[in-house]
C-alpha cells in the first residue's frame, strides 16, 4: 500500500513565510518551520532536501509573484503603472512583500541552492532587467549602467524605501496613502535624472 503525503510543499512554504514575516530570516529554522506547519521535522525533508532548497523556493515564489505584477507595465514603458503595481502587490501580498522588500536573498539563503531553483531565480532577475531595459527604450534614454541603476532605483529601490516604515511596523508608522505618495514621488523625481 502506497502512503500518500500528509503535508504538501505549500504547507512548508507558507509556514516559512509566516515565520519570516514575524521574526525575519533567523526565525526559519527547520524545527520552527515544522512546528509552525504542525508537521514532524522529517516530513520537510521528504519535500525539500535542505533548508536552502526550501527557502530558495520561498524566495523564488515571492520574486516570481513580484515580477509578474510589475513587468507588464515596465515592458509598456509605464513607470507610474509599474510603481503602482509594486505598491498594489505589496498591499495584497504582505508576507511576500516583507520577505522580498525588507531582506536580501543572502539574508535567507546561506549556501548553495539546487540548480533548478538557482536558474529559476536568475530567470526572474533577467525578466526584471528586461523590463527596466524596455522602460528606458520607451523613454528614449540611453541604455547605460547609470541609467539602468537610476531606473532600478526609481521603480524598485526608492519606492521600497518609502514603504519600509509600513512594512516593518506591526502598527503602521505612516498611513498607506502617504507611503504610496512618497513612492510615486520618488519614482518621478528619479526618472527625471535619466540621461
Amino acid at each position: 500500500m502506497v502512503r500518500t503525503a500528509e503535508f504538501e510543499d505549500d504547507t512548508f512554504i507558507q509556514a516559512s513565510l509566516e515565520l519570516i514575516s514575524l521574526g525575519g530570516p533567523g526565525a526559519t529554522t527547520m524545527a520552527a518551520i515544522a512546528k509552525c506547519a504542525g508537521a514532524p521535522t522529517g516530513s520537510i525533508y521528504h519535500r525539500f532536501p535542505s533548508r536552502n532548497a526550501l527557502l530558495g523556493t520561498v524566495w523564488h515564489q515571492a520574486l516570481d509573484s513580484l515580477t509578474m505584477a510589475t513587468t507588464t507595465a515596465l515592458l509598456q514603458g509605464d513607470s507610474q503603472g509599474a510603481v503602482t503595481a509594486l505598491l498594489d502587490w505589496a498591499e495584497s501580498h504582505p508576507k511576500e512583500a516583507r520577505l522580498i522588500l525588507l531582506y536580501e536573498e543572502s539574508d535567507l539563503i546561506d549556501g548553495p541552492l539546487p540548480e533548478e531553483i538557482h536558474k529559476a531565480i536568475a530567470a526572474r532577475h533577467r525578466d526584471l532587467g528586461t523590463g527596466l531595459t524596455a522602460l528606458l527604450a520607451h523613454k528614449k534614454k540611453t541604455l547605460s549602467a547609470a541609467n539602468l541603476a537610476l531606473a532600478n532605483f526609481a521603480i524598485f529601490d526608492g519606492p521600497i524605501a518609502a514603504m519600509k516604515p509600513l512594512l516593518r511596523a506591526k502598527k503602521a508608522a505612516m498611513p498607506l496613502n502617504t507611503c504610496r505618495a512618497a513612492a510615486l514621488a520618488c519614482a518621478r523625481t528619479t526618472l527625471d535624472l535619466l540621461e
